[in-house]
């Protein structure tokens, strides 16, 4: 127990109880070990003395450290004396400056609202400098530009440039009136200047073109196109031009016209062919419609309306109507010919119908042409009236047979050829065909009478029927002839009525039919006996002239329509009473049908 409690009370053992129950760990206890490496740096050898000696140099090396830390305090001190002494001056200066810009602005405040006022002045001055700008670049125009819109050699594509400027800063303008009208009026009254200047400039300009339009193949330039587009919008300067145009061409394409029928143009002249009236009349208009096709393709590409291009066009073609209307009469006056004259009217029809649709109806050139083509048919009918009237002259009588004569062979051959000639006419209208069927056939028909007359009542209508049966079966083979074959089936129905009437009245004769009050049963006897000697060989029954008919077909008419009739009477005889005809109706139409 005494020794445990010295150990207690012993203060080595404390301390070394408490050195050994330390924890040296870095990690734990870091500034011990750092304590620790300080103190064994002061250790060169672990002796007794060095043990004895380390409280004092700790406390020395304590005390040193604390001298360095003064000292550097020190400094400290001075620099901050130095930096106080710095600021104390620094501040003083600015209160000097303060003070001194405080004299300054009072001094200054007039410059700066003055400096204030200038600039938002100068901001005001700025919008406006922008306005005057944008005014300026919309209704100025400048002097070079105001030069090129009055020079017209050469003309250049920045003219209708500058001019389409002058025109948007004059409609432009009529805005501005409403701000500035005094401003506006005076930009107006100078566009309008500017644009009577270019519109007289290009004026100018386009005549000259217009009189250089002189080739046989003129070529419309964009230039000059462009021009006479421009030119529209001054109706008075723009028909000048056009006037011009047409002047040039009309001289132009007669020229052409007279040296292509005199000299030739490519080829022969086309007067070397008046020979032969209808090649002449082809070539004569073959000409015509081809360059008017080319004038028409070169206004199309000159002028910009199509109510300007047939204006000038119509114009242009209407120097040729003289020349075309002396060569065309000549040819229709000296031709002598039908069928030629009729040829040449379906040649002019068939240009006419080409040339019309390039001009107009009112063309002069093609109201001439349409009256050329009347001439030529008044002149066809004449002497086509002359040539039958020349056959009907001959005076011949039909043979025994009844059949056509030889002038009215040779007129129904002259109508074919005239058929012929019509149909293959691609130009004439039907209307037009059915007056000339008209025409022609109707001086045959009258032919055909007039050489009847000189034949008994019977034989006339039968030659009639056979003339017109001919007509008929010849106009049948041609197309748009129904109207015509209309009327003459109407006459050869009413020929044929009355033939059958002849021939029913015939077989009344031939069988000796009593009348009606005077069918006594030896009178119907006798009717049955001659009946059946007749029907023994029906030719007996005929007509003799009846068989004359050229067509089966008529005789077979005839021959029906009178049987009928006669049947209808024997069917009445037969139903009377006393039973004297013992052949019923049935079987006597069987025998005569």
């Amino acid at each position: 127990m005494p020794v445990a409690a010295e150990v207690e009370t012993n203060p080595l053992s404390r301390k070394l109880e408490k050195v050994l129950s330390l924890n040296i760990s870095q990690s734990e206890n870091p500034d011990l070990v750092l304590a620790l490496k300080n103190v064994s740096g002061l250790i060169k050898c672990n002796n007794l003395r060095t043990r004895r000696s380390l409280r004092g140099d700790l406390e020395r090396r304590s005390v040193q450290l604390s001298e360095n830390l003064v000292d550097q305090f020190r400094k400290v001190h001075d620099l901050m004396e130095t930096l106080h002494s710095e600021v104390s001056s620094m501040y003083v200066s600015c209160n000097e400056l303060s003070s001194e810009l405080s004299t300054a602005r009072s001094q200054m405040q007039g410059l700066l609202e003055k400096t204030s006022k200038i600039r938002r002045e100068s901001v005001h001055v700025e919008i406006k400098k922008d306005m005057v700008d944008v005014l300026q670049s919309r209704f100025y125009i400048t002097p070079s530009e105001m030069s090129l819109l009055g020079r017209s050699d050469p003309l250049e594509l920045s003219f209708y440039k500058v001019l389409q400027r002058v025109k948007q800063v004059h409609e432009d303008s009529k805005a501005l009136i409403q701000m500035d009208q005094g401003t506006a009026l005076r930009i107006m009254d100078q566009m309008s200047t500017l644009q009577d200047t270019a519109f007289h400039t290009l004026h100018k300009w386009s005549m000259g073109e217009c009189r250089r339009m002189t080739s046989d193949m003129p070529e419309a330039s964009g230039m000059c196109k462009e021009a006479l587009a421009t030119l529209a919008e001054r109706p008075a300067l723009f028909s000048a031009c056009l006037g011009e145009v047409t002047k040039t061409r009309r001289a132009a394409l007669l020229r052409m016209f007279i040296n292509s029928l005199t000299k030739g143009s490519g080829g022969k002249a086309i007067e070397l062919s008046s020979h032969d009236p209808v090649r002449y009349c082809g070539d004569l208009l073959a000409w015509l419609h081809q360059n008017i096709a080319t004038e028409r393709d070169f206004l199309v590409n000159l002028l910009p309306t199509t109510g300007d291009i047939a204006t000038a066009l119509t114009t242009v073609v209407e120097g040729l109507c003289r020349t075309v209307q002396v060569r065309v009469d000549q040819i229709i006056s000296h031709t002598g010919d039908c069928i030629t004259l009729l040829n040449i009217s379906n040649i002019i029809v068939f240009y006419t119908s080409t040339i019309e649709p390039l001009t107009s109806d009112t063309c002069e050139l093609v109201v001439l042409l349409k009256d050329l083509n009347k001439r030529c048919m008044e002149q066809f009918h004449t002497q086509y009236k002359t040539n039958i009237s020349k056959l009907t002259e001959r005076q011949d009588l039909p043979l025994e047979d009844l059949v056509p004569t030889e002038a009215t062979q040779e007129a129904v051959y002259l109508l074919r050829e005239v058929l012929n000639t019509i149909s293959s006419s691609v130009a004439t209208e039907t209307q037009n065909k059915s007056q000339i069927f008209d025409g022609v056939v109707d001086p045959i028909v009258g032919m055909c009478s007039m050489i009847a007359t000189q034949l008994d009542p019977t034989r006339e209508m039968i030659y009639r029927v056979n003339v017109l049966t001919t007509l008929h079966d010849l106009l049948s083979t041609y197309p748009d002839t129904d109207g015509k074959l209309e009327s003459l089936q109407t006459k050869l129905s009413q020929e044929l009525e009355t033939i059958t009437n002849l021939q029913y009245d015939h077989i009344l004769k031939k069988i000796s039919v009593p009348a009606p009050g005077d069918c006594t049963p030896e009178r119907l006897r006798q009717v049955q006996a001659r009946l059946s000697d007749g029907l023994c060989g029906s030719e007996m029954l005929w007509l003799p002239v009846c068989t004359r008919l050229t067509s089966l077909k008529h005789r077979n008419t005839v021959w029906q329509g009178a049987a009928g009739q006669f049947l209808h009477l024997y069917t009445s005889l037969w139903q009377q009473p006393g039973g004297v005809l013992t052949k019923t109706p049935d079987q006597i139409r069987q025998l005569l049908i």
